[in-house]
């Protein structure tokens, strides 16, 4: 877990995921909204934000010359026993590992999901 630094004392914050938005950058951020909730800070066709809690934000950005940018990788905590939820199905299952606490999923864009399931 990131440790709490109170403001004015660091010069350096963990600022956001950025991950693969497509063509259409308001897809991600409403799929995504759906699944972990959020606050959306910005949308456009080309970038948007969703403020997750307090300062994380997910970035969703469209490919270009000036912003290159690559298919990601983040992982969620799912309670075990929930591997049937509605919002788990929206992501293509890549791995499945039944007698492990973990799977790999991949969304509509090409990012990995890593889902590890708590007891």
């Amino acid at each position: 877990m990131l440790e709490q630094i109170p403001d004015g004392s660091r010069s350096l914050s963990f600022y956001s995921v950025n991950l693969d938005g497509g063509e259409n950058c308001s897809e991600p951020l409403h799929f995504y909204q759906s699944i972990v909730g959020g606050e959306v800070l910005k949308e456009s066709f080309g970038h948007s934000e969703l403020l997750v809690f307090g300062t994380l934000r997910m970035v969703f950005s469209k490919p270009t010359d000036g912003c290159p940018v690559r298919p990601g990788t983040i992982t969620l905590e799912w309670e075990r026993g929930m591997e049937n939820d509605p919002k788990l199905q929206k992501f293509k299952t890549l791995q499945s590992h039944p007698t492990k606490a973990y799977s790999l999923y991949e969304d509509p864009w090409g990012n990995w999901v890593w889902v590890y399931f708590s007891k």
